[in-house]
């Protein structure tokens, strides 16, 4: 109040404290009139004094005490000013209420501004953001549809390459169905020249010249060079295919030396080179892999070499490879030994820019029309494919002019699984078994590797004595070159040019010991016609011996499971054919017995 002097310190009263704190807390008014000594003071302006009377008032607002008023006066309150006083803090109640309201509004106000402030703050972040995420929403919209035009085009270049497969099944279907009729075209004609060229050769009338006799062999020697080229054009078509079988046997290396002597001495000898064949001191007696599918690659090997070789040496090399090189194959990197087949030559060499082409098929190092050396292109490619299914590989170095080495790595054991081949493990040659239907076990044929061509006389063969062979044949030119060739080794022949003709003639004659059966017939073909004669009483244990220019994948066991008792390709070595014959009469006979 005004009786207070500057400068005193505001005086702080818990409730219930004193007086004043009294006063609060009861909410009623207290009036002291006997104020002791040195009691407050009461200042003015020109003086002070002690008070004579104080009276403490509550300023009450909705039942609650607001604060306290404390009067002193230096003279008693009259009743008439305790009951202003009673009435004024009723209205200082209400003031204070309001200031505090006004207080707290300004508080909350502020409060309230400063809230908005953020919150505008915040919203103009959240501007910012919403419109960085509006951009964000527009790139990756626009990235949406890159990414829906480029779906287009992988679903576009998809089925692009669905459709280019699809044409490239649809064409490799018709190259192996083309393969399958110019195979049986080519070999049917094919089979009666060499037939009857071997026939002619043979002259067991002995009523031809010396000179006859020759063009009899060169016709055949001719005969012989075609059907190395069809089968080449086979080989590669069935690699291409998956469908080569590898069978598994132990081959003897130092067979392998001397066949190479045997087979590739005279040519050697007739060109005037040296054929030199070289072991190492380390080198396994024996290997374990496919030894007709290593003679294939060897005889490729050995005769580019000879071709390609004018004068010098041709030197074949087996020996271990060194361990611990590594080949890029699994199948080398992991057998214990591999064996190196080196062949060298002397010859003309390769050129730096044609190794790459000379694997490839149909391509060589000279394609010109006016090429000095001959050949189809498709040895080596075949040779490179294959030593891949015996789970190796070939290198090759060259210097034109000085000569070329081309070196089979295989490994010692051949591997259990390759990509594209079936591996049949079996003995050191033994055939497969023939199916169940009668016949008895297969006889063995032997099959040495790099045999030279055969060109014995007309021998016996042991088991056609008295023999009647049936052939089932649409082709009048191959039954007349096999009847020409069988007869006169003694066998009754008889002939059926379908395969309806074929079974009333078994019927009209019980006594055929052997069916020559063709693969491709009209109307009914050999399959269907072993079939109806499995179904005979006289047909189940009879002999029938596929004799078919149809050599694609899968024929051969389409005719084994449809009955046959054995699968020759056209054309055919008439010895092997009579052999074959035999050895069947005689297991039928000897069950029969």
């Amino acid at each position: 109040g005004y009786g207070m002097a500057v400068g005193d310190p505001p005086v702080a009263v818990r409730s219930g404290e004193g007086l004043v704190g009294q006063a609060a807390s009861t909410g009623e008014t207290v009036l002291m009139t006997d104020v002791p000594e040195g009691y407050l003071p009461i200042r003015s302006g020109v003086g002070e004094a002690a008070p004579r009377a104080v009276v403490v008032l509550p300023v009450p607002f909705e039942g609650e005490s607001l604060g306290v008023i404390e009067f002193g006066s230096v003279t008693p309150f009259s009743a008439l000013h305790l009951a202003f006083l009673e009435r004024l803090v009723g209205a200082v109640g209400v003031a204070l209420a309001t200031i505090q309201a006004n207080r707290r509004t300004e508080e909350l106000l502020a409060q309230s501004q400063g809230l908005a402030t953020e919150l505008q703050d915040q919203s103009s972040e959240l501007q910012r953001a919403n419109a960085e995420l509006e951009e964000k929403a527009e790139q990756l919209s626009e990235q949406n549809r890159n990414v829906e035009i480029k779906n287009m085009e992988i679903d576009a270049a998809r089925r692009g390459v669905e459709e280019k497969a699809q044409q490239l099944a649809l064409a490799n279907q018709f190259k192996s169905e083309f393969l399958a009729n110019m195979s049986h075209e080519l070999r049917t004609p094919l089979n009666s020249l060499l037939l009857l060229s071997r026939v002619l050769a043979d002259n067991a009338d002995d009523n031809l010249t010396a000179r006859q006799i020759e063009f009899a062999s060169t016709i055949h020697g001719a005969g012989s060079d075609l059907l190395a080229l069809i089968d080449d054009i086979l080989d590669l078509s069935k690699i291409e295919a998956g469908r080569v079988d590898v069978d598994s046997a132990v081959v003897d290396l130092g067979e392998v030396r001397d066949h190479v002597t045997h087979a590739f001495g005279p040519q050697a000898d007739h060109k005037g080179l040296e054929l030199r064949v070289q072991t190492g001191p380390d080198l396994p007696a024996t290997i374990t892999t496919d030894a007709q599918r290593l003679q294939q690659i060897l005889r490729n090997l050995l005769s580019n070499a000879m071709k390609f070789t004018d004068a010098g040496s041709v030197t074949l090399t087996m020996s271990r490879a060194p361990s611990g090189t590594l080949y890029g194959v699994p199948p080398l990197d992991g057998a214990r030994h591999v064996i190196a087949f080196s062949v060298r030559d002397t010859g003309i060499g390769i050129p730096d820019d044609k190794f790459s082409m000379i694997f490839e098929a149909f391509q060589q190092a000279d394609g010109t029309t006016s090429r000095k050396y001959g050949g189809t292109g498709l040895g080596l490619s075949i040779s490179k494919e294959l030593a891949r299914l015996l789970g190796g590989r070939i290198d090759v170095s060259s210097e034109v002019g000085v000569g070329s080495e081309f070196t089979l790595f295989l490994p010692d054991e051949l591997p259990a699984v390759t990509s594209t081949a079936r591996i049949a493990p079996r003995g050191t040659g033994g055939p497969p078994e023939p199916p169940a239907s009668g016949e008895g076990a297969r006889p063995a044929r032997s099959s040495p590797i790099l045999r030279a061509a055969s060109g014995a006389a007309t021998r016996p063969v042991p088991g056609l004595d008295g023999v009647t062979v049936l052939i089932v044949d649409d082709d009048v030119r191959n039954v007349f070159a096999l009847t020409s060739a069988l007869e006169l080794h003694g066998l009754t022949v008889l002939y059926a040019e379908n395969g309806h003709d074929g079974i009333a003639m078994l019927t009209e004659h019980p006594d055929v010991d052997v069916v020559l059966m063709d693969a491709m017939m009209p109307d009914i073909d050999g399959n269907e016609t072993t079939r109806r004669i499995r179904a005979l009483p006289q047909g189940r244990g009879l002999p029938v011996v596929f004799l078919t220019a149809k050599a694609m994948p899968g024929d051969r066991e389409s005719s084994l499971a449809a009955g046959a008792t054995d699968y020759v390709t056209k054309p055919v070595d008439l010895d092997e054919l009579l052999v074959l014959m035999g050895s069947w009469v005689q297991a039928r006979r000897g069950v029969a017995s």
